[in-house]
């Protein structure tokens, strides 16, 4: 039986076939633009802010000295303490109705008194950068493009900006709308229809370029593999010096022999 033997040479080559016929179709361009691009573009983010862990509120009730000017950190448990009041729920919900629920109870206490509640730091809103870029959690500010974002996290030279995928979630984590942008032509053209302004959650995607993609993959293929590292508390065995701890060939096969009651030559040339 004639063996075939896979050289660094011949691997590399089957490689670069298997990635010219492969590559050239995974890519999908999702076209979903009309839930991304909004014509006149929007001066900020459409929705309410709604205030989660770890925000920091801002109280300001002058008519209420206990309480006026407090700034509190939610808790990551959804609470904050307040000053008069004790524990107060203020995770989902919008300043607004927090300061409505706020006013409601110091009303107990004090005749007049207006309350108002302010987001002093906005620490619990994010969009997400994956793939071939700077990735991870990025601040969401309500004023986050795209182009701002790409530039923001870098585009290197394994990138393939002309598939930058935009996806956006629903509120229960479910994809709903992708779209695909050839950010190279957008920066080179400066057309910016495709400027999305970004949303509280959305993700976007910098795939591997094919090139690069084939470079890894044959990096991979040629580096040496390291055994793994013991883990911790557990002591590597180690052969004790003299004829009995020398094995050959020999010993080997005579060991599986006779663990399988087989001889091991079977398994190869059969």
């Amino acid at each position: 039986m004639t063996r075939f033997k896979l050289t660094a040479s011949s691997a590399l080559m089957l490689l670069l076939v298997f990635s010219l016929v492969t590559t050239s179709g995974c890519a999908t361009n999702y076209k979903d633009f009309d839930a991304f691009v909004k014509r006149p573009t929007p001066a900020a983010g459409g929705k309410p802010y709604v205030i989660e862990p770890p925000d920091t509120i801002l109280i300001v009730s002058p008519e209420t000295p206990e309480i006026d000017q407090q700034a509190l950190t939610l808790r990551p448990d959804g609470y904050v303490t307040v000053a008069l009041l004790g524990d107060i729920q203020a995770a989902g919900k919008t300043p607004t109705q927090l300061a409505s629920e706020i006013q409601e109870m110091v009303l107990r206490y004090y005749q007049d008194a207006n309350v108002q509640v302010q987001v002093a730091n906005f620490a619990s809103k994010r969009y997400y950068m994956a793939g071939e870029t700077s990735a991870g959690p990025k601040p969401y500010t309500g004023k986050d493009f795209v182009l701002d974002a790409v530039l923001g996290a870098g585009v290197p030279r394994t990138a393939w900006p002309e598939k930058l995928v935009v996806i956006r979630p629903n509120e229960k984590g479910e994809l709903i709308r992708r779209m695909t942008i050839d950010f190279n032509y957008m920066i080179q053209t400066g057309d910016l229809q495709n400027n999305a302004l970004l949303e509280e959650g959305d993700i976007l995607f910098m795939p591997i370029n094919p090139l690069a993609a084939v470079g890894v993959a044959v990096q991979n293929l040629l580096s040496p593999r390291r055994p793994p590292r013991p883990r911790p508390g557990i002591r590597r065995c180690r052969p004790r010096r003299g004829s009995a701890a020398r094995f050959n060939d020999a010993t080997i096969q005579e060991a599986v022999r006779a663990w399988l009651g087989a001889d091991p030559a079977i398994f190869v040339n059969g």
